[in-house]
């Protein structure tokens, strides 16, 4: 069996996470600046595994069945718990490279379902479809999850936005989401009422971006993370960047569980303030690349 790789990228949930684990909507887009890659190596031990790749294979093996020995093993410059999706890139990566050496045919949708199967069954994480949506599909995608729909969006259609990213690292997704599960499932009306908030921010977005509208899209990403915060508890140091981008006048959110924010100006001024602010604690600054670098 000759050495084969696969990749997945990052991602950026614009509007409407974490709703997607209550069947909400929401707003996504990957980017290219990181990637995870994993290569199927026959002189690699499966023994020497990380877990994440030992639970694809197991997901994997009772899909297809494996004959060859090999061993899965990963390159990935996705920042640590920074809340883009890292983990379940090298899942994804996994089973993509897997698949093509078994010839094993993924839809998008059966890469993203066993994608998270691995994380849920598997690992015991607690995750919803969001992630995986845009990871295999490698599109902005507008999604529905209580109907199963998603919807291709032009980039192009995305304004000027940045990505930034604390030195220490967030916390792992599974624990921030396991007690408002918990208080899901119990029946909790505060969480049921503000999972449903996320349905009408989700399509004010969408139509604030298809119009061109800035402001609109801001006042949506600011009340995403209203809503997060008053269900979920906000670590410091997030909060801490959150606050820095309102005081520079801009929009921020949340990327994922905590860790990256994503910021967008309200106004015309640039981005050096707040670039060179943040640089000075620390802060990673980030410009979302949204295309492949043709090379």
């Amino acid at each position: 069996m000759s050495p084969l790789f696969a990749t997945t990228l990052p991602r950026i949930n614009l509007i409407g996470n974490p709703s997607d684990i209550y069947g909400g909507s929401g707003l996504g887009f990957p980017i290219w600046n990181w990637q995870a890659k994993v290569f199927l190596d026959p002189s690699f031990s499966s023994t020497e595994e990380i877990p994440l790749l030992k639970a694809a294979r197991i997901v994997f093996s009772q899909l297809h069945f494996i004959k060859e020995e090999f061993g899965l093993r990963f390159i990935s410059n996705i920042p640590l718990q920074a809340g883009l999706a890292g983990s379940s890139a090298l899942v994804m990566a996994a089973l993509r490279v897997m698949g093509e050496a078994h010839g094993y045919k993924w839809t998008w949708r059966s890469l993203a379902d066993a994608t998270l199967t691995v994380e849920q069954a598997q690992l015991g994480i607690i995750a919803g479809p969001m992630d995986r949506w845009i990871q295999a599909q490698e599109n902005f995608l507008w999604m529905d999850f209580s109907e199963n729909k998603t919807e291709v969006l032009p980039m192009s259609i995305l304004p000027p936005l940045r990505v930034l990213i604390p030195s220490k690292p967030g916390r792992p997704s599974g624990t921030v989401h396991a007690p408002i599960m918990e208080r899901w499932s119990r029946g909790d009306s505060l969480v049921k009422d503000i999972m449903e908030a996320y349905g009408p921010l989700v399509k004010q977005a969408r139509s604030a971006l298809l119009a061109g509208d800035i402001s609109s899209l801001a006042e949506c990403m600011d009340r995403n993370f209203e809503l997060r915060a008053s269900l979920f508890s906000i670590h410091e140091e997030d909060q801490s960047v959150i606050n820095l981008c309102r005081q520079h006048g801009t929009a921020a959110k949340l990327c994922g569980s905590g860790g990256a924010v994503l910021a967008l100006k309200k106004g015309k001024e640039g981005w050096n303030a707040l670039e060179m602010e943040a640089k000075s604690a620390g802060i990673t600054v980030v410009e979302p690349q949204l295309f492949k670098e043709v090379s």
